[in-house]
């Protein structure tokens, strides 16, 4: 390669430029110089603190500050403090037992659905299912045909003798609510008086007090009437706090004139018992009873709140209030030294007996084509995986049958009553056992295979 003049001469000029800048770069640092003594340390000025003078005379007080904001309640309410906090508002206390519980499932389900308006309307329905539907009747403010009403409106009883047709009639609801909510204000009394909502107080046991009468010797009243033709009902039995179930958790129909002594007809799925009627078994009231027999109760009727004892266990760490989940606690069983090796309601095997012998009247009362499963024509017998099934609340009657005797009709009555309110016998053991035996032998004309002998 050749290269130019011009460019050697460029190179020869920069050669020493380049070498003295790397000679300078790499010389020699010199060593760094010793450290020297420290200084001495001056003295610590001096940090005396003068004596403490008299205190000065108080001032005048501030004005007052801004009040809070009214409580979410409305005009007049208080705003939410700590106390609101148990037994009802605090984590587990008692809203979050009641969202819980079947009243509020029912109500959630049905929440804006078609029969919502039923329930509330101007139709028997609403004096249980409506959200005013207590204080309504305790007010005795029914509506009834003619000039007559129930004998004992303050006791709960819902039927009368009509004085326009002289037969048994059942009230309908009076009420205003378009809510169908059994809620807190359904069973306790929200007067201004006694609300903590509206008064403020810290709530103490009983001062939210039922609305029905629950004292010591305050019973509820079961539409069951001491004769045919009379509209007086039974009373139920002193129950105290457990007389606010019974006034809703009853069949609603008065046995004594619903069932004739003979030529009685199965007219509709609706022919029976109302669901839900737990007070007619724990009382051993309510069934039909056959001529001759006697009927007794299990130890369980000796409860001092009935229906409360089990439901509604106080809990202790919820200041003592009842349980408003209402779901049977084991527990109560266990603690109250009856059934102190109990694991579930199966005691000794006897809620399946019991179960089995509720099933067996349950297949007399198919076999004769007196049950079904159906909602809307046309209707059929249960069939085998129905029959097979323990979903025996949702069976109803199978319309058309005609002229039953008495008994025979008694018989498919107390299925019913069984099926949706004996919750498998242990609400009343003895008399369950009883009606089981007397039904099915009114229909098979023996005494049933699962309990040959009558308790």
């Amino acid at each position: 390669m050749k290269v130019s003049n011009s460019y050697l001469l460029v190179l020869g000029a920069l050669v020493p430029s380049v070498l003295g800048i790397l000679l300078t770069a790499c010389g020699a640092d010199g060593k760094d110089g010793a450290t020297g003594p420290a200084g001495a340390r001056g003295p610590a000025g001096p940090t005396s603190r003068g004596e403490e003078g008299a205190p000065g005379p108080a001032g005048e007080a501030g004005p007052p500050g801004d009040p809070g904001a009214t409580g979410a309640g409305g005009e007049g309410n208080v705003g939410l403090t700590t106390s609101c906090l148990g037994p009802c508002h605090g984590f587990e206390g008692v809203v979050d037992q009641w969202k819980g519980s079947t009243h509020y499932a029912t109500f959630i389900a049905n929440l804006g659905g078609e029969e919502v308006e039923t329930w509330t309307g101007p139709r028997a329905c609403g004096n249980c299912h409506a959200q005013d539907a207590i204080e309504q009747r305790v007010a005795g403010n029914v509506l009834v045909a003619g000039t007559a009403g129930p004998t004992s409106p303050e006791t709960g009883q819902l039927n009368y003798l009509a004085s326009t047709t002289a037969k048994v009639s059942e009230s309908a609801y009076a009420g205003n609510s378009s809510v169908a909510a059994v809620n807190c204000t359904t069973c306790h009394d929200s007067s201004a008086e006694n609300d903590p909502h509206k008064t403020g107080e810290t709530y103490t046991l009983g001062s939210f007090p039922l609305r029905v009468p629950s004292g010591a010797d305050d019973e509820a009243t079961l539409e069951k009437s001491s004769a045919l033709g009379l509209s007086d009902g039974t009373a139920a039995g002193k129950y105290q706090a457990g007389n606010a179930c019974i006034w809703c958790h009853k069949s609603r129909k008065d046995v004594t004139n619903f069932i004739t002594a003979t030529n009685n007809s199965l007219t509709s799925i609706y022919w029976g018992p109302h669901e839900g009627p737990q007070a007619d078994i724990y009382t051993g009231l309510g069934g039909y009873h056959y001529a001759g027999q006697t009927y007794g109760n299990s130890s369980h009727q000796a409860f001092e709140n009935g229906c409360i004892n089990c439901h509604m266990p106080d809990i202790e760490s919820n200041q003592g209030v009842g349980d408003h989940s209402f779901a049977a606690h084991i527990d109560t069983c266990t603690t109250a030294g009856c059934h102190t090796r109990a694991k579930d309601f199966d005691v000794g095997g006897g809620r399946s007996a019991m179960t089995a012998g509720i099933q067996e009247l349950r297949v007399a009362l198919n076999n004769k084509g007196w049950l079904t499963r159906s909602d809307a024509p046309p209707y059929a017998p249960l069939s085998v995986a129905e029959l097979a099934d323990t979903e025996l609340e949702h069976d109803s009657i199978l319309p058309g049958a005609t002229g039953l005797t008495g008994d025979e009709a008694g018989a498919v009555y107390n299925y019913l009553l069984l099926a949706r309110g004996s919750a498998g016998g242990v609400h009343n053991p003895l008399y369950v056992r009883e009606l089981i035996f007397d039904s099915v032998k009114s229909i098979t004309g023996v005494a049933p295979a699962t309990l040959p002998v009558r308790p």
